[in-house]
C-alpha cells in the first residue's frame, strides 16, 4: 500500500504543482471602463440602477435590490415579507450567521428544520413537522451550491402561505428544473463578498418577482424606512428602516462579473459532477446528492467520508489530505445551533423581559444545541470540504479523486464493517 505525504512520502500534488488556488479572482474584461465610467462622471452614473437592472435580468426575476452584503440582504428580505417580533421562522441549521442576522434583528424566534445527512439540505418532511401557529417564514440555504428539492418545499408554502426566501448565497445561477435559485420562492438573496462566485470584496443582493415585496424591500434597505407623501414636507420615516446600501463603485466591478458569470458556473457545473463519479467510485467515500431536478454549482465543494470504516478520524483524515496538496477541512462551525452561543444568552443583544408592546418575551425559553437537528450534527460530523475554483483543469480534477481515494485506502479497516445504529441517516431520501 502506498505512504502517505503525511508518512513522509512525495505527495500527489506538492509545492512544485499545486493545485490552482482560487486567487485571484477573475473580475471581467469590462472592469476597468466601468471603473473609469464612474470615476469620469464624478461619481454620478446610475451603475447602480444599471447593475440591478442586469442582475434581476440574468437571473430572470423581475426585480433586483442592490445590497451592502448578503447578511443584510437576508435581513431585507425578512423584513419584506413582515416578520416581527415573537413570530417563529424556520431556517437551515447549515448555514451561516448571515442567514440568522436577520431572524434575531426583527426579534423573531429562529426554528431550526432537518437536513438530508449526505448533502446539509434541509428536507420538506423536515420543515412541515416544524410548522406552528406562529410561524411566519422560511429562510432556507441551497448549502455549497447544491440545490435544495424546491417542489415540496413550495407546495408547503403554497398550503401554508408562508413566504419562502432562498439563501442563494452559495448558488447563484443554480438550476432547479428551468428556473434559477431565488426565483421560484417568494425572494432570493446572494453575496458578493471575496470568495464567491461574484467577488467585489463585499455587497448583496436581493431579488424577487412580487412588487410589494420589492418596494419593501428598497424602502427598508435604502430609504431607511421613509416616504414622502407631501413633496412641501419631504419624508417621514414610517417604520425601522437601515442603510444598507450599495455603492456605484461596487456595482462597476460587480456589473463587469455577472457578465463572466454563466460561463464560470457552467465550468463548475461540469468540473463537479466529474469529480462526483469519481468519487462514487471509492469505498468509503460518498458524494453528496443532487436532487433529481436541481443542480450543483459549487462554491464549496463537500463530500462525506464514512469514518466508521476507517481507523482514522475525521481531522486525521482531512490532514493527510492537505498533505497531499488538497487543502480540505472539516467544517462543524456551520451548523448554527451548535455555533452560535448568542441564541441561549441574548442578553448581550436584548433584556430579558416585556419587549415593546407588553407581550411576554418567550424567546428565553428556549435552548438551542446540536441535538435539535441530529441528522445536521451527523452531516458535519462526517463531511470534508475545500474552495472549489472553475480554474481547475480536468488533470486537476482526476489529481484531486487520486487524493481522496489514496487517503481512503490507507485508512480503510481491512475487515470493512460498519457498525451503525442510526443506519436511516445513510439514506439520503429520510
Amino acid at each position: 500500500m502506498d505512504s502517505l505525504a503525511i508518512e513522509g512520502a512525495e505527495p500527489i500534488r506538492g509545492p512544485k504543482n499545486p493545485l490552482p488556488d482560487p486567487w485571484p479572482r477573475e473580475v471581467g474584461p469590462n472592469a476597468l471602463t466601468y471603473l473609469e465610467e464612474w470615476v469620469r462622471s464624478g461619481n454620478t452614473a446610475d451603475l447602480l440602477g444599471r447593475f440591478d437592472e442586469a442582475f434581476a435580468r440574468l437571473n430572470g426575476a423581475r426585480y433586483a435590490i442592490s445590497v451592502a452584503n448578503c447578511t443584510v440582504a437576508c435581513h431585507t428580505a425578512i423584513s419584506a415579507v413582515g416578520v416581527g417580533p415573537g413570530d417563529e421562522v424556520i431556517v437551515s441549521p447549515i448555514s451561516d450567521y448571515g442567514t440568522l442576522y436577520g431572524i434575531i434583528a426583527q426579534r423573531a424566534i429562529p426554528v431550526f428544520s432537518d437536513v438530508n445527512p449526505l448533502n446539509g439540505n434541509v428536507t420538506a418532511e423536515d420543515v412541515k413537522r416544524r410548522i406552528t401557529s406562529k410561524t411566519r417564514a422560511l429562510i432556507l440555504t441551497h448549502w455549497a451550491g447544491i440545490t435544495i428539492d424546491m417542489d415540496p418545499i413550495m407546495e408547503i408554502s403554497s398550503s401554508y402561505n408562508l413566504p419562502v426566501i432562498e439563501d442563494c448565497c452559495q448558488a447563484p445561477l443554480a438550476k432547479y428544473r428551468n428556473s434559477n435559485a431565488g426565483t421560484i420562492g417568494s425572494l432570493g438573496c446572494f453575496s458578493f463578498d471575496n470568495e464567491k462566485h461574484i467577488s467585489c470584496g463585499t455587497g448583496g443582493a436581493v431579488i424577487t418577482d412580487e412588487e410589494v415585496y420589492a418596494k419593501r424591500a428598497s424602502n427598508f434597505a435604502e430609504a431607511r424606512g421613509s416616504f414622502v407623501e407631501d413633496p412641501l414636507y419631504g419624508r417621514r420615516h414610517k417604520i425601522l428602516g437601515c442603510n444598507y446600501r450599495f455603492d456605484g463603485l461596487r456595482a462597476a466591478e460587480c456589473l463587469a462579473q455577472i457578465e463572466i458569470l454563466p460561463v464560470q458556473v457552467a465550468r463548475r457545473r461540469y468540473l463537479g459532477a466529474k469529480l462526483n463519479k469519481l468519487l462514487s467510485e471509492i469505498e468509503g467515500i460518498r458524494p453528496c446528492p443532487i436532487p433529481a431536478d436541481g443542480d450543483a454549482v459549487y462554491w464549496i465543494f463537500p463530500f462525506i467520508v464514512e469514518t466508521e470504516a476507517l481507523c482514522v478520524d475525521l481531522d486525521t483524515f482531512a490532514a493527510a489530505l492537505n498533505a497531499e496538496g488538497l487543502a480540505a477541512s472539516s467544517g462543524r462551525y456551520y451548523l448554527i445551533p451548535d455555533s452560535h452561543d448568542l441564541l441561549n444568552d441574548l442578553r448581550h443583544t436584548y433584556s430579558i423581559g416585556d419587549r415593546p408592546g407588553g407581550n411576554r418575551d418567550t424567546y428565553f425559553d428556549r435552548k438551542y444545541s446540536a441535538g435539535m437537528t441530529p441528522k445536521a450534527k451527523w452531516y458535519v460530523d462526517h463531511m470534508l470540504r475545500w474552495t472549489f475554483t472553475e480554474k481547475y483543469s480536468d488533470t486537476d480534477v482526476e489529481d484531486i479523486a487520486t487524493i481522496i481515494s489514496k487517503v481512503a485506502n490507507r485508512y480503510r479497516r481491512k475487515t470493512l464493517h460498519i457498525s451503525r445504529p442510526n443506519r436511516g441517516l445513510m439514506n439520503p431520501e429520510m
